[in-house]
């Protein structure tokens, strides 16, 4: 069986959760190579094709060029479509599978490219339904980015051979809201990429040395927030916590790190606005050691973000053995509830 594994996300900007959980799940994937004779990881972006063949993986590259992002959109109309199928011009993606003889592909992320498969099998990861429960932030609202979210489900759910979630909650609601056939879904928790790096090279990186050249606020508490500045992660929930401890003379300093994904002003504004430079620090985008020398070295972890119901900081947390703070309405399940610190902003 000849296996593409489908990598999607840009090393140099897109450096997410979601980017990394790709890593440690093409990891995973990989390791069936024993198994089966032919595994290869399938990318679209240059940067992402560096990061991944200094990994040692197998690659095929499919260009994603202006002319294959032109088709891609002509094929979002279902009359250019059903005429395209008829004269038999199928999609740039469908042709690079077709010409490269895979028997199936696995998607790590919910990629748009699923809908280009044509007759060849795909397995595909649903991280989360937060177009759903969240529907008012602007990143649900923006660019149609709901009723992109809604036609992808929807299509997907009844081609794929497989689809993985990270919670029964996401799984009870793809068949309850789109009426997923419940055996194909499988419940699969996320797995951290930090920690398995972490075990790698804590005895060939001086983390403590790398926390340093943060240039940090020296004799504080720190509390880290390891997200991209999206709206719905609720940095207001923070700064608004920083003022009351700051009031307090707490000794507490905040620490939030990501990608900017279109919220990062607002929120430099309102620690400006508040003069909490010396309570919150902004650091630019991390290395992924760099991440960890902040987990080694703070005294909690925050996360009050709207969407879930999990979320990768909540297990590295456990890994570097911190406490976590995390928003309660997210904590169905009652032994992840008796695990963390739950914090309600409702």
């Amino acid at each position: 069986m000849k296996i593409g594994i489908f990598f999607e996300g840009r090393k140099k900007k897109d450096m997410g959760g979601g980017f990394y959980l790709q890593v440690r799940n093409a990891q995973l994937i990989n390791k069936l190579k024993d198994e089966f004779s032919e595994i290869y990881l399938i990318s679209s972006d240059d940067n992402t094709s560096n990061y991944l063949k200094e990994k040692n993986y197998n690659l095929k590259n499919f260009r994603y060029n202006f002319l294959n992002k032109y088709t891609s959109k002509l094929f979002t109309f279902n009359y250019i479509k059903d005429f395209f199928q008829k004269i038999k011009i199928h999609h740039p993606f469908y042709n690079f599978l077709k010409k490269n003889d895979f028997d199936l592909i696995v998607f790590l992320n919910p990629s748009n490219f699923a809908n280009f498969c044509g007759d060849k099998s795909f397995i595909i990861n649903i991280w989360d339904l937060d177009h759903k429960y969240n529907s008012q932030f602007p990143e649900h609202t923006s660019n149609y980015t709901y009723e992109k979210r809604e036609k992808l489900i929807s299509n997907v759910i009844f081609r794929a051979f497989k689809i993985f979630v990270p919670h029964e909650k996401i799984k009870k609601d793809l068949v309850k809201i789109y009426r997923c056939n419940e055996e194909i879904i499988e419940v699969q928790t996320l797995i951290p990429y930090p920690p398995e790096l972490y075990l790698e090279n804590k005895n060939k990186i001086d983390y403590n040395k790398l926390f340093l050249k943060l240039n940090l606020p020296i004799n504080k508490k720190y509390i880290i927030y390891p997200a991209a500045y999206w709206p719905h992660k609720n940095h207001k929930y923070i700064i608004d916590a920083a003022l009351k401890l700051k009031s307090a003379k707490k000794n507490f300093h905040f620490i939030f790190c990501g990608p900017d994904i279109g919220n990062y002003k607002y929120i430099k504004k309102n620690i400006t606005n508040n003069k909490l430079e010396n309570c919150i620090s902004t650091c630019n985008l991390l290395n992924d050691n760099e991440l960890i020398s902040l987990y080694l070295n703070c005294s909690a972890v925050i996360m009050p973000t709207y969407g879930g119901p999990t979320n990768l900081p909540i297990f590295e947390s456990f890994f570097f053995k911190k406490p976590i703070f995390y928003s309660d309405q997210l904590l169905d399940d009652s032994e992840l509830k008796n695990s963390v610190i739950s914090i309600d902003f409702s």
